[in-house]
């Protein structure tokens, strides 16, 4: 993964042997010598015609997992991106602490789950939950839960991540469980140059 621009790579991808490449505005998924198996310009677009139910393709899996991926282990760092507008929010009550909200605006040009997203932060400052609606998904409201932070090489990061349905007035729906994430195992490295 960049840091520097909306890339990411995942290997293997579905088989082995085989890799995804996340662009903004393009997706792979290509043999590990490169030879590309299948490719999606814009692919954003192609989600728009989709009935609800329909199994997304291999590219437009990798394009989801691909940016939100790079969103996940990005924020909030990324949020000094030229574009991205950000204004305080009204505080919200969650397991018996009070965490700072942070209402984000993203440009067109920033893809994410939403050009509108809230962000809740402890104390401490660490990022807890995300509120959002994928516009990849129906526009569905979730809350994104993050825990258990670790450090790796200096830099914080959330390691398990669990995704429920919204309900009326921000309030989770503890079940079921729509997209979970256990993350391990960071290695950070800086770009040469």
């Amino acid at each position: 993964m960049d840091t520097t621009e909306q890339r990411t790579v995942f290997a293997p991808f579905l088989v082995q042997g085989q890799c995804a490449v996340y662009e903004r505005y393009r997706t792979t998924v290509e043999t590990a010598d490169g030879t590309i198996l299948e490719e999606l310009k814009n692919p954003r677009e192609s989600f728009k015609s989709m009935a609800a139910g329909t199994p997304w393709t291999a590219t437009q899996l990798a394009y989801f997992a691909g940016y939100a991926m790079w969103m996940y282990l990005t924020v909030p760092f990324s949020l000094l991106t030229d574009g991205i507008a950000c204004e305080e929010a009204e505080p919200w009550d969650e397991e018996g602490e009070t965490w700072r909200a942070l209402r984000v605006n993203f440009p067109n040009s920033y893809i994410t789950h939403s050009s509108e997203q809230t962000l809740y932060f402890d104390a401490s400052g660490l990022v807890r939950r995300q509120d959002y609606a994928p516009e990849v998904s129906g526009d569905v409201k979730v809350a994104h839960f993050l825990h258990d932070h670790r450090t790796f090489d200096g830099i914080v990061f959330p390691t398990r991540r669990r995704v429920y349905l919204r309900g009326a007035g921000r309030q989770p729906q503890n079940e079921p469980v729509i997209i979970s994430a256990d993350l391990s195992d960071f290695k950070l490295s800086r770009a040469a140059g």
